[in-house]
């Protein structure tokens, strides 16, 4: 499946997907998840937030673990999954 492809499922243009995969969160795929960019930002470097886990649905001390768990580089896979799942 090419990049592109994957930034349609996902309901991203190309320079946003490439921004996520490269561990930028910016302000339009911060929308997606209806959060700010800062959120998100802070998600993919290791500190989930309350509002982030209100968005996905997981209580903040579960989120934070997982995020604990599955590291940068999951947590931007972990995070496009999602996009794509709910676009």
């Amino acid at each position: 499946m090419s990049e592109i492809t994957i930034a349609m499922k996902a309901g991203l243009l190309e320079e946003n997907y490439l921004n996520l995969i490269n561990g930028i969160a910016d302000n339009f795929t911060a929308g997606k998840f209806g959060v700010m960019a800062y959120d998100l930002q802070n998600f993919i470097d290791g500190e989930a937030s309350v509002t982030m886990a209100l968005k996905l649905g997981i209580v903040l001390s579960d989120l934070q673990l997982l995020r604990n768990n599955i590291g940068r580089p999951g947590a931007i896979g972990f995070l496009l999954g999602v996009l794509i799942r709910n676009n």
